[in-house]
C-alpha cells in the first residue's frame, strides 16, 4: 500500500462507519530462543464496517496471530492495523474477543461475568445482563457458575459478556470448534441472528469450510506459514440464511473451491507430501 493511500485512510477515518478494519503490510515475527519465525508476512486486508469475514488456513498459518494484531494484543513487527482510520496501539473494548476456550471467571456468577467489563468502566446498566442472557437463550442462569453450564451454554454466556461491552468489532477465534455438531449449528444460526440485528463487524477464525461459507460475506484463505492472504472469496449467497443453504448448488461450488485451496496449502505446510 502506498503512502498516499495510507494518508487517505487516516484522513477519512473520522467519517467512516464504525468498525472498519485495515491491515497495511502487516508482518509478525516471533523470536523464541533466537529462532526467527515469520508468523504472518506482508498481509494487506480491508474489512468494511458491518462485514462478516471468516478466515481459513492450515494450522500454523498465523490466523490467530492476525486476529491478535487486530485486537491489539500483539504489535506487528512491521506494518500497521487501523480501525476506522485510527492506528491500533493496544486493546480496546471496541474490539471484543471470544476464544475457543471461554474465559469466564469460575468464581463469579454468570451475571457477574457478563457485567464485568461495564462495571470496571463504571458503565453498568441494571438488567442488561439478563437481557443479553435471554437473547442468547440462557435466561435464568444469572446466579449459576460457569461449571454448572454445558459447553454450549458457556459459549453463549461468553458472547453475552462480549456484547455487554457493546463492541464495534467482534473477533472470534474458533469459538464453536469444541461443541458437538448440533450445538454448533444452533450457535452458528444464533450468531447470524445477532449479527443481522446489530450490524457489527465480525472476524471469525475457523478450520471448518462449511461454517466459514455459511457465516461469511467473504472467506479469506491464508497460505501455509508464513501466512499470507492466498484468496479473498466473496460468498454470493443471499441473506438472511439458514442451514438449508448448505445443500444448494452454489454453496457446494464455493465449498469445493475453498477446499481445493485449503488442501493445496495443507500439502505445502506438510512439505509437499
Amino acid at each position: 500500500m502506498t503512502g498516499q493511500q495510507h494518508e487517505t485512510t487516516e484522513e477519512t477515518g473520522s467519517t467512516a462507519q464504525q468498525g472498519s478494519v485495515l491491515l497495511d503490510e502487516v508482518t509478525k515475527v516471533y523470536d523464541p530462543d533466537g529462532e526467527h519465525v515469520v508468523a504472518v508476512d506482508d498481509v494487506d486486508l480491508r474489512i468494511d464496517a458491518g462485514e462478516f469475514i471468516t478466515v481459513l488456513g492450515p494450522s500454523g498459518c498465523g490466523k490467530s496471530t492476525l486476529m491478535n494484531c487486530i485486537a491489539g494484543f500483539l504489535e506487528p513487527t512491521s506494518g500497521h492495523v487501523y480501525v476506522d482510520g485510527d492506528r491500533v496501539e493496544g486493546p480496546s473494548e471496541r474490539r471484543g474477543v471470544v476464544f475457543q476456550a471461554n474465559r469466564l471467571l469460575p468464581w463469579k456468577t454468570i451475571e457477574e461475568n457478563v457485567n464485568l467489563g461495564p462495571k470496571m468502566r463504571g458503565e453498568l446498566v441494571e438488567g442488561r445482563a439478563s437481557e443479553l442472557l435471554a437473547e442468547m437463550g440462557i435466561e435464568g442462569t444469572e446466579d449459576q457458575y460457569p461449571t454448572e453450564l454445558s459447553g454450549g451454554m458457556q459459549q453463549r454466556a461468553e458472547i453475552a459478556r462480549l456484547l455487554a461491552n457493546d463492541p464495534d468489532i467482534m473477533l472470534m477465534d474458533e469459538p464453536f470448534s469444541a461443541l458437538d455438531a448440533l450445538t454448533k449449528e444452533i450457535m452458528q444460526e444464533m450468531l447470524l441472528e445477532i449479527w443481522e440485528k446489530d450490524n457489527r463487524t465480525v472476524v471469525f477464525i475457523t478450520h471448518d469450510v462449511s461454517e466459514a461459507i455459511f457465516l461469511a460475506d467473504r472467506v479469506v484463505v491464508m497460505s501455509a506459514a508464513p501466512g499470507e492472504v492466498k484468496a479473498d472469496i466473496e460468498v454470493d449467497i443471499p441473506r438472511p440464511r439458514n442451514l438449508d443453504v448448505t445443500t444448494t448448488d452454489r454453496f457446494k461450488e464455493l465449498e469445493r473451491e475453498v477446499l481445493e485451496l485449503i488442501h493445496s496449502e495443507a500439502r505445502e505446510a506438510m512439505g509437499g507430501a
